[in-house]
């Protein structure tokens, strides 16, 4: 039995020096075979172990894409917006009489979308007899429809109405409403019409006007 177990402790070591030495088990290659390379990944679309894409963010609710801006709008919105000013001639109907107005005006335009709101000053001066003169803030109002811009305009203040040989000057609370259009075919011209009605309280002053606009950028 001694004898025994002495040749096989010599087998039993040689067995487990082996086992510990020769590493992982690989596969024998013929000398010319081109070296094994990792398999090429699988696109995200077929790998079944690719995370899922992300998906679009839902839109917010209430948020709306804003519809591109014609090239007519933008130049109703030029012409509109910030600072303005103008000179407006035209004839005013008093007492079934014409007679030359003149008309200056300035303001400033703030497009809200639908509309431009353009709240300013108007002083305007009728060369009829008696002569009337006015000063007044005013709002106005412009729908731009692409180069077609409709607009109204109302407004009051101070009035005066200077004497003639029948009456002595007055001077009252001036109030104006109307209205026009305007086509603005560049960016550098634009023709329009307007039509106002004003009234002088206390003095008896009441006239139609209608006149022209012509619009002119340098």
């Amino acid at each position: 039995m001694r004898g025994a177990d002495m040749k096989l402790l010599p087998a039993s070591l040689l067995l487990a020096t082996c086992v510990l030495s020769s590493g992982p088990l690989r596969a024998q290659q013929p000398p010319d075979a081109p070296p094994l390379t990792e398999p090429a990944p699988l696109p995200p679309a077929i790998d079944p172990l690719a995370p899922p894409p992300r998906a679009a963010p839902p839109p917010v609710e209430g948020e709306e894409r804003e519809a591109p801006m014609s090239e007519g709008r933008r130049i109703v919105v030029a012409w509109n917006t910030g600072f303005q000013w103008g000179i407006s001639p035209g004839i005013i109907i008093v007492d079934g009489e014409a007679s030359f107005a003149l008309g200056l005006r300035f303001g400033y335009g703030v497009d809200t979308g639908n509309l431009i709101l353009v709240p300013g000053m108007r002083l305007a001066g009728f060369f009829s007899d008696p002569a009337v003169y006015l000063g007044m803030p005013v709002m106005k109002l412009v729908l731009p429809i692409d180069r077609f811009a409709p607009f109204l305009e109302a407004g009051a203040g101070v009035g005066h109405v200077s004497s003639t040989d029948a009456v002595s000057a007055k001077t009252g609370v001036a109030v104006l409403g109307g209205g026009g259009f305007m086509v603005h075919f560049s960016m550098k011209l634009g023709l329009g019409v307007e039509a106002n009605y004003q009234a002088i309280t206390g003095t008896g002053f009441k006239g139609f006007g209608i006149g022209p606009i012509l619009a002119l950028a340098f």
